[in-house]
């Protein structure tokens, strides 16, 4: 007797389950619009946040308080530049918002600044801003159609101005496409020329570097110096530079004291020990007039 009632309750329910389709669409409906007025609402939030970004973005540009004037700038490792010329090229000249400066356009004009060879920038909040520049050092000359500046590494750097002076000395014989793109020949060319300028540096008589006009170089026969006032040539050749300006020194020295330096043209270093002299107008000196019976002039 109990078994049937059971199925007459699950009868009886089954038209209440038939309505539940309905209340699902319209929870759905409930759940879709407050996720629309939930988007619009964040909407405007990320709009008035924008807008106050707008404003305070606006606001500081304007503001002197992240202001750098030119004069505030410190410039560190000029040698060549002067503060003024850095600072044009920088875009430094007038008054900058620190915040909104572009170092990296600052750098990328400062190295186009022929004799800039790094720059550096840092800020410091709210209008400190310093620079430091390093700059190139040149060793030498090159001469080939135009004069040009060249560094310890043999880098061309910078094309002499017109009406521009130097006393550093002028190589001749290489060329600014053989600087650029250096193989190993020129690569070697340039470290026996640097090798006898630092034995030069060092020299303190008529043969130092400041004494020095010009150095050329020949891939077969090696260097040849001229003096800067006496016009003197010297063939020196290649390797041991020291030592043959050693024996030079101790040649000029007896030629002084003989008085046989005068009118003197031309001096050849390349067989070592021997050092051969030629004169200007007059034939060179024998053997007995140097004080070395039966021998050239060598030390």
């Amino acid at each position: 007797m109990g078994r049937p009632r059971a199925k007459a309750r699950s009868q009886a329910r089954s038209p209440v389950a038939v309505g539940r389709p309905w209340r699902s669409v319209g929870s759905v409906i409930k759940r879709g619009t407050k996720l629309v007025f939930l988007g619009v609402g964040i909407f405007f939030v990320l709009a008035f946040i924008s807008v106050l970004l707008l404003i305070g973005s606006m606001y500081v540009s304007k503001s002197n308080y992240f202001t750098v004037q030119p004069q505030s700038i410190l410039v560190t490792g000029l040698s060549k530049l002067s503060r003024a010329e850095v600072l044009e090229a920088a875009g430094l000249h007038e008054a900058v918002n620190n915040l909104t400066l572009d170092t990296t356009a600052v750098k990328n004009r400062l190295k186009s600044i022929p004799w800039v060879e790094k720059a550096e920038l840092a800020k410091s909040l709210p209008d400190g801003l310093s620079l430091q520049i390093s700059e190139y050092r040149p060793r030498a000359i090159v001469s080939y159609e135009h004069l040009y500046f060249i560094d310890a590494a043999g880098v061309p750097f910078k094309r002499l101005d017109p009406g521009e002076t130097s006393d550093l000395p002028i190589i001749g014989g290489l060329s600014i496409d053989e600087l650029l793109n250096p193989g190993p020949l020129v690569q070697d060319a340039l470290g026996e020329l640097f090798a006898l300028i630092e034995v030069l540096d060092g020299r303190t008589d008529e043969f130092r570097t400041a004494n020095i006009s010009e150095f050329h170089f020949d891939h077969d026969r090696g260097l040849t110096l001229f003096t800067r006032h006496s016009g003197l040539e010297i063939k020196v050749g290649l390797g041991g530079y020291e030592k043959k300006f050693w024996r030079l020194g101790k040649v000029m020295a007896f030629l002084r004291q003989e008085e046989l330096d005068v009118g003197l043209a031309y001096v050849n270093l390349e067989t070592p020990p021997r050092v051969t002299v030629s004169y200007r107008g007059r034939p060179s000196p024998n053997a007995q007039a140097l004080g070395r019976p039966g021998r050239e002039p060598a030390v």
